[in-house]
């Protein structure tokens, strides 16, 4: 389930400058494909991080009020992205690159528990296990006082 379309990023972005990074050829015709492909990175990139406390990608129907947090995280990864890989342009805005690293700072207090999607009830959690290995082992079959002495 996508938490951004290329609709969005072109909202976001502006016809123009859409157009100019998202055409990797002569940096004027918006290219939708090289749009998705954007927002692909940027939602695997998002998942990485709550992946590691939420099973992903997070449903948006079971959670519809984290649509609009998870879009606009995302977005800012996308449209640094967008900018980053474009050819046609030499320096990313100190806007972007900031909103970039509070977004991926955001994920990481997520990921890291700091903070809670904020959802009317938690999106399911992951079935990975993130503590301490699990192991058994057979009961021991001399123990310290058996072997006092030797």
């Amino acid at each position: 389930m996508a938490y951004v379309t290329p609709e969005q990023l072109q909202d976001r972005l502006g016809s123009t400058l859409y157009a100019r990074l998202t055409d990797r050829v002569n940096g004027t015709t918006a290219d939708s494909a090289i749009a998705q492909q954007i927002i692909d990175e940027a939602e695997a990139l998002a998942n990485s991080y709550l992946a590691a406390r939420y099973a992903t990608p997070i449903n948006l129907e079971a959670h519809p009020e984290l649509a609009d947090i998870l879009a606009a995280r995302v977005l800012d990864l996308a449209e640094y992205l967008a900018w980053r890989d474009s050819p046609f342009v030499t320096d990313i805005p100190e806007r972007v690159r900031f909103l970039s690293e509070e977004a991926s700072d955001w994920f990481a207090s997520v990921a890291a528990g700091a903070l809670n999607l904020p959802a009317a009830s938690p999106p399911e959690s992951c079935t990975a296990e993130h503590d301490q290995p699990r192991y058994s082992a057979e009961p021991r079959k001399f123990t310290a006082e058996e072997l006092d002495g030797l």
